[in-house]
C-alpha cells in the first residue's frame, strides 16, 4: 500500500512510536511518506534523515495537495489532534479514507474523529473513556521493536529514567532520583529530566543502546514497553507511580498502557526502599526475562502493524465500494 503517515513533531514517546512504525510498514514492503509539521530540531532532522524514511514537513494544504496528487496515496493515517483538520481536508480532495491514532485520554477536539474511517486506539482506559465513538474503532497497542540481547554475566545497580517530565511528574522523579542516589544506583536521564548527580543524556533518538547498560528502567508508556522488549526490569513512574512491573500486575497496568494510573498511588519511599535499595540481582534480572518474554507475545512492532494494515485494507475497500455506490446512483 502507499500510506501518508500524518503528525506534528513531539519530543516524545509519540513521535518515536510513528517514526518506529513507519521503518515497519517500510520493512513489510509498504509505501510510506510522512508528513511531520513544526519539526524545528536540526539534531533530530539529521538523524530521521538518516533513517531513509521519505518525509515533507510543509503544513500548507496547497503544497501538500500537490505533492500527494502525484504520489497517489491509498490513505492517510494521523497522529496528531494537531494534524487531524489537515488530515479530513486532504482525505476529501484525495477522495481516499483517513485514520487517526489517539495516544492521551484527553485528546480534542473529539468531534473530528467522527469524520475519520476509522479510529484507533491504544488501550482498553481509552475505549472505555471514550465510549462508543460513530465510526468504526478498534483497540491496537502501540509496538515496539524486540532487540537481540545478550544476558550480563555482571550486575550493578544502573537506572535509566526514560521520560518527558512534565510539572506534575516532576515530585515524583526528584524524590527517586534522590532515593536512587542515595542508595548508591548510577542515574542517567534520556529526556528532559535534570537532576545533580543525574547523567543527563537529553532526548536519545535511539534508545536501544542505552537500554543495553542499564538494569532498571522507570518511566510511562513506551518507556516501560521498550524496556521490557529489552529485558529490563521497568517501574512505571509518571503522576503516579504503580511501582515495578511484575507478573501478577502487568495485565492491569498494561490495561492503562503503564500510565501509572491504574492504582493512582503517589510514590512511596518504603515501597521504593523494599525493591531497590538493596535489590536482588536475581530477581531483578528475573523480571528482565518474564518482561522480555512478555513483550515478545504482546508488544511486537511487527504483529501491530499487520493489525493496522488490516485496519487500512477495510477501509480502502469501504471508500471504494461507497465510491461505486454513489456512481451508479
Amino acid at each position: 500500500m502507499r500510506i501518508v503517515v500524518f503528525t506534528r513533531y513531539y519530543q516524545n514517546g509519540q513521535t518515536a512510536h510513528v517514526i518506529a512504525l513507519c521503518q515497519e510498514l517500510i520493512r513489510q514492503d509498504h509505501q510510506v511518506l510522512l508528513i511531520l509539521n513544526q519539526l524545528h530540531d536540526p539534531n533530530y532532522a539529521k538523524w530521521l534523515r538518516q533513517t531513509k524514511i521519505p518525509y515533507i514537513t510543509t503544513s500548507d494544504l496547497q503544497k501538500l495537495s500537490r505533492r500527494l496528487k502525484s504520489w497517489k496515496p491509498q490513505i492517510i493515517h494521523n497522529h496528531s489532534s494537531h494534524t487531524l483538520l489537515s488530515t479530513i481536508h486532504l482525505g476529501k480532495r484525495l477522495h481516499i479514507p483517513t485514520v487517526t491514532t489517539v495516544h492521551y485520554l484527553n485528546f480534542d477536539p473529539l468531534d473530528l474523529l467522527g469524520k475519520q474511517d476509522a479510529v484507533i486506539l491504544i488501550s482498553h482506559e481509552m475505549k472505555e473513556t471514550f465510549g462508543v465513538l460513530q465510526v468504526p474503532t478498534y483497540v491496537v497497542q502501540n509496538g515496539v521493536s524486540l532487540p537481540r540481547i545478550k544476558q550480563s554475566k555482571s550486575w550493578n545497580k544502573q537506572a535509566l529514567l526514560l521520560a518527558t517530565v512534565t510539572p506534575d511528574k516532576k515530585k515524583n522523579f526528584q524524590n527517586i532520583s534522590e532515593s536512587l542516589l542515595s542508595w548508591g544506583w548510577q542515574v542517567e536521564s534520556a529526556g528532559n529530566w535534570r537532576y545533580q548527580g543525574v547523567k543527563h543524556l537529553g532526548w536519545v533518538y535511539d534508545v536501544e543502546p542505552v537500554l543495553k547498560r542499564v538494569n532498571l528502567v522507570v518511566g510511562t508508556g513506551r518507556a516501560v514497553r521498550e524496556a521490557m522488549a529489552a529485558g529490563k526490569p521497568a517501574w512505571v513512574l509518571g503522576s503516579y507511580s504503580d511501582g515495578m512491573v511484575t507478573p501478577d500486575n502487568v495485565g492491569n497496568l498494561e490495561t492503562t498502557n503503564f500510565s501509572g494510573r491504574f492504582g493512582k498511588k503517589t510514590l512511596s519511599k518504603e515501597d521504593t526502599a523494599l525493591h531497590l535499595e538493596e535489590p536482588s540481582p536475581e530477581i531483578m534480572q528475573s523480571l528482565g526475562e518474564f518482561g522480555r518474554r512478555y513483550a515478545k507475545e504482546h508488544f511486537s512492532i511487527r504483529d501491530m502493524v499487520k493489525k493496522i494494515t488490516t485496519i487500512y485494507e477495510e477501509c480502502i475497500v469501504k471508500k471504494q465500494e461507497s465510491d461505486e455506490e454513489c456512481l451508479t446512483k
